[in-house]
């Protein structure tokens, strides 16, 4: 976690009006402030709206304009409800962890699983940011994979957001060199779970693979699959779903058991269907206001090509 004293004031100004909404009701925090924020993206300053109703439309070309319409609109409530949910994180402490955040781990999983190091994928869906609360349930240390933002105030906000006395967030580069030193030992006496948005725009060139996923060829980081064949590590699916404004319930499904021998490809194929089954059964959910496909892959050759973005309708 990065020094607070190297840590500049706008990162303080940030955390502490974070630390004020953490404080606030939950009627206030939701329905006000929620409020707030979604009219701000919706009516106001209309975010993204171009980008969100274009990669809509096509990865869901059989939906009618007024369905995608709407699909746009609900997804505002979800921006605001990340953001609230985000901004709660501050200063957060165990017992609002485990309200804030259920978790649900099947007896044969936890079988398979038990004592081991292992890597758990999930992704941009639902309010992510609370995945970090699994071990307040689990008897492990969380590395969490990231990647760094530009803005240094931003990136150290999310730093300060993301670690607590279970969790150390590890830029993406980093993760296995972190993982390998600790991996015989654990940290703190508790094994490793190495927990990654698999889900990040991949760029054309590492450990990545081409998927078809929501109607696109799409480019997928395979750096999991990879660490996890190389060192034997179980590796499991973690879905969420909202239960009220602020609560969330977390299951998980096994997609590599760490010992069985298995395809190329195939553990991030599994991880890549479990979620788009999620992002159709919800579809506002998922984080649409970025733009996901960047690249496509040139008929003849496969090469991954930039694909320019028009910021005009249609």
């Amino acid at each position: 976690m990065t020094n607070r004293r190297d840590i500049g004031i706008g990162t303080h100004l940030l955390w502490g009006l974070c630390r004020v909404v953490g404080i606030l009701p939950r009627w206030v925090q939701y329905r006000l402030l929620g409020g707030v924020v979604y009219v701000v993206l919706r009516y106001v300053v209309r975010y993204r709206r171009r980008l969100i109703v274009r990669q809509l439309s096509e990865s869901f070309p059989e939906k009618s304009n007024e369905d995608i319409n709407a699909i746009c609109n609900r997804y505002y409530r979800t921006m605001a409800e990340i953001v609230i949910g985000t901004m709660r994180l501050a200063g957060m402490k165990a017992d609002e962890r485990c309200k804030c955040f259920r978790y649900e781990l099947p007896s044969d999983i936890e079988e398979i699983i038990k004592g081991k190091n292992i890597i758990i994928l999930t992704s941009h869906y639902h309010l992510w940011e609370y995945t970090q609360f699994m071990t307040q349930y689990v008897p492990y240390y969380l590395l969490c994979g990231y990647h760094p933002l530009k803005s240094k105030t931003w990136n150290d906000l999310y730093l300060m957001l993301r670690s607590n006395e279970d969790t150390l967030p590890v830029p993406s580069n980093q993760l296995i060199r972190q993982f390998i030193k600790y991996k015989d030992e654990g940290i703190n006496n508790r094994p490793i779970l190495v927990g990654l948005i698999a889900d990040q725009n991949a760029p054309p060139q590492g450990d990545v693979h081409w998927f078809d996923f929501l109607n696109h060829k799409t480019l997928f980081f395979e750096g999991g699959e990879q660490m996890a064949v190389k060192y034997s590590l179980p590796v499991l699916y973690l879905s969420m779903e909202r239960i009220a404004a602020g609560e969330y319930r977390g299951h998980m499904e096994l997609l590599y058991d760490g010992c069985s021998s298995i395809e190329k490809h195939a553990i991030t194929e599994r991880y890549v269907r479990l979620l788009e089954e999620d992002i159709c059964r919800e579809p506002e959910w998922w984080l649409w206001s970025h733009r996901r496909w960047k690249y496509a892959p040139d008929p003849e050759t496969g090469a991954p090509v930039w694909v320019k973005y028009s910021r005009k309708k249609g």
